[in-house]
C-alpha cells in the first residue's frame, strides 16, 4: 500500500519543531532533508538539531558533500532509513555500508538526470531507492514526469525494492505518481506551504487522489 509521508525541509530549530508537530498529526512516519550548503546552494538544520526518535519512523535524506560524516551523525538518532544522494562527490558507498553495518536501513536517492542503470551495482547494498521529482536541494521546483518510468526500471533489477519519490508532489501530480507504483510518496510544499488549505486537508486530498 502506498504511504504518503510528510517531508520536512527546514532551516531553524523552531521551524523544525513547528513542522514536526504538524507532521505527527498526519502519520507516524516523516522524512527530513539534511542539506549542508555545499552540495547545493541551500542549507537546512543539522543532525545535532534533530531529536532522537522513539515512536516515529524518521527517514533522513542526506544532500551533502560528505555523506560518510553525516551518516555517522544520523545513526545516533535511531532513524528508520538514512538516504544518501547518489550525486554527492563524497564516499557514497562507504556511507551506505556504515549505515547498514550499524543495523539501519540504507537508502539511495537519484536526481531525474541519473539513470537507474548507473546505480545498478549499488542496489544490493540498499533496501530503499528514492527517485527525485526534480533535482535535489530545493522545495517547490517543477516536477519532471520522466521519473515516472523509474520504479519499473528499478523493480526489473530488484523486484522487492521499496521505492519512494521526493519532490513535486501535489494534487495535480499525485494520481500519475500513484499509478507509477511508488511505495512512498514524500510531500513538502503541498502540505506545509499551501495557501489554500491546512496540512490535514492537504494530506486528505492527496490520500483521496492517490487511491
Amino acid at each position: 500500500m502506498t504511504k504518503i509521508v510528510p517531508a520536512l525541509l527546514v532551516k531553524t530549530v523552531e521551524e523544525y519543531s513547528r513542522t514536526l508537530r504538524k507532521a505527527r498529526q498526519l502519520t507516524n512516519r516523516f522524512h527530513i532533508d539534511i542539506i549542508d550548503g555545499d552540495f547545493v546552494d541551500n542549507k537546512t538544520i543539522m543532525p545535532r538539531d534533530i531529536q532522537k526518535q522513539v515512536d516515529n519512523k524518521m527517514d533522513m535524506h542526506l544532500m551533502v558533500s560528505d555523506p560518510l560524516w553525516y551518516a555517522r551523525e544520523c545513526i545516533s538518532l535511531n532513524p528508520h532509513i538514512v538516504i544518501v544522494q547518489y550525486e554527492s562527490d563524497g564516499d557514497v558507498v562507504a556511507a551506505l555500508e556504515l549505515i547498514s553495518k550499524n543495523g539501519f536501513r540504507a537508502g539511495l536517492s537519484i536526481n531525474p538526470a541519473t539513470s537507474v542503470e548507473s546505480i545498478k551495482k549499488l542496489l544490493p547494498i540498499v533496501s530503499y531507492v528514492q527517485i527525485m521529482g526534480y533535482s535535489a536541494g530545493f522545495a517547490g521546483s517543477k516536477f519532471e514526469r520522466s521519473v515516472l518510468e523509474k520504479p519499473a526500471q528499478v523493480r526489473a533489477i530488484v523486484p522487492g525494492m521499496e521505492i519512494g519519490i521526493d519532490g513535486g508532489v501535489n494534487d495535480k501530480t499525485i494520481a500519475a505518481i500513484a499509478k507509477a507504483n511508488f511505495d512512498v510518496i514524500n510531500v513538502n510544499s503541498f502540505l506545509f506551504d499551501n495557501p489554500e488549505m491546512d496540512s490535514l486537508s492537504a494530506y486528505s486530498a492527496l490520500m483521496e487522489k492517490s487511491l
